[in-house]
């Protein structure tokens, strides 16, 4: 009788364990930390490009700077103002 009693209370402590477990799991829902929304989107999409113009721009000045008004120029001079005007 003494055994009988010691099993049912462990099943019902077990059962309320499993219960409570159950329940507090579902609370908890994981959300996507790399989730982005399209606003994110476009203004990641909008900060490149307005990157890549500043770079653009840059060459563009590097290239007038060194190769626009010379007419005379060496063999690397004129190395370097192709090789700028091929990223351009």
């Amino acid at each position: 009788m003494e055994l009988s009693r010691t099993i049912a209370s462990m099943a019902i402590v077990l059962g309320v364990v499993l219960a409570a477990a159950y329940a507090f799991g579902e609370e908890v829902v994981p959300v996507p930390a790399s989730k982005q929304t399209a606003q994110d989107k476009v203004a990641e999409r909008e900060a490149q490009r307005r990157e890549a113009m500043k770079q653009q721009q840059v060459r563009k000045e590097e290239f007038a700077r060194r190769c626009g008004n010379k007419t005379v120029k060496s063999e690397a001079e004129m190395e370097y103002c192709r090789e700028a005007y091929r990223k351009l």
